[in-house]
């Protein structure tokens, strides 16, 4: 049985948590989290079977992205899939909440039909942030490296730019990560969500940037852990990109395929984390106005 912490804990008490309560709801969410992998793949395949057996290059995308059709058929999947997912997500919240609380599955179709639209805008307005925070980002970067090229030469101007727009983006992204579960959880509306999300990491920045982090790295231990028997028996150039030849539209749809099972293995743990980060945010955001809160960490 889950135990949900009802105070602010320590980033590794939530990361345990999190993969505690990804654990005890695998079998509730691996069905959806394949589902939502799936959904995700489905500009992949049209792109795929556009490509065919022809080598990916920047000439032939080219190719493809001057037919109107194929950049409208692209931009139509890529809606399709921002919906849908944002249905499927309402429903993955929805399961942890209930496996967080020890509450049953009722009328899960019906709320995550009444969830997805607020979800839908929300992500486009996350997105529209993002872009306009880059391209900040890219101005700020863009004068930095002036001064800092007639100094130190070209090469130290395109570093200074490039890191103002990487930091901005994982600034950025960081503080709107919680958005769908405000909304899902906390019943706000796409701009409340946002801002909300925004509220909960003002002054946990680093606190949640870093169980996120320690959560890719991990991630990335057990994928090469699992790659590194792969490579005693294949040649390089199927596992090593060094030697590996250009990617056809069957390689591509093959190589995403085989996303797909790792992201919707992975993916019950890395939502737990989620959950169980903003559950602790919220906790640590209600404790701001009482000065005599205990804050274990």
């Amino acid at each position: 049985m889950f135990e949900l912490d009802g105070a602010p804990q320590r980033p590794m008490r939530v990361w345990l948590q999190g993969i505690q309560l990804g654990l005890v709801s695998f079998r509730k969410l691996i069905a959806l989290t394949t589902m939502l992998s799936f959904i995700s793949l489905l500009p992949t395949i049209y792109m795929a079977g556009k490509i065919g057996d022809a080598e990916i290059s920047p000439d032939s995308m080219l190719q493809l992205f001057k037919q109107g059709h194929f950049l409208l058929t692209i931009l139509l999947l890529q809606l399709l899939v921002l919906v849908l997912s944002s249905f499927v997500n309402a429903l993955i919240i929805r399961r942890l909440d209930q496996t967080a609380h020890g509450t049953e599955q009722t009328r899960e179709l019906s709320f995550a039909l009444h969830k997805a639209p607020p979800l839908v805008l929300a992500a486009i307005l996350c997105f529209i942030t993002l872009v306009i925070g880059i391209i900040l980002a890219a101005i700020i970067g863009a004068i930095l490296g002036i001064f800092f090229g007639i100094i130190l030469g070209h090469a130290a101007a395109m570093v200074v730019t490039e890191s103002c727009i990487f930091i901005a983006l994982i600034y950025i992204a960081v503080n709107l990560l919680f958005f769908q579960f405000a909304i899902v959880l906390d019943g706000k509306g796409p701009v409340g969500a946002l801002n909300h999300s925004c509220a909960l990491v003002f002054c946990n920045w680093w606190r949640t940037f870093l169980v996120l982090l320690c959560t890719l790295l991990i991630i990335i231990g057990i994928a090469i852990l699992v790659a590194l028997p792969l490579a005693l028996v294949m040649p390089p150039e199927h596992w090593l990109p060094v030697y590996a030849a250009a990617d056809t539209g069957r390689t591509l749809l093959v190589k995403s395929v085989l996303k797909l099972i790792g992201a919707a293995i992975f993916a019950p743990f890395i939502l737990g984390i989620l959950y169980m980060l903003y559950h602790d945010l919220r906790a640590r955001y209600a404790l701001k106005s009482k000065p005599t809160g205990a804050i274990q960490a």
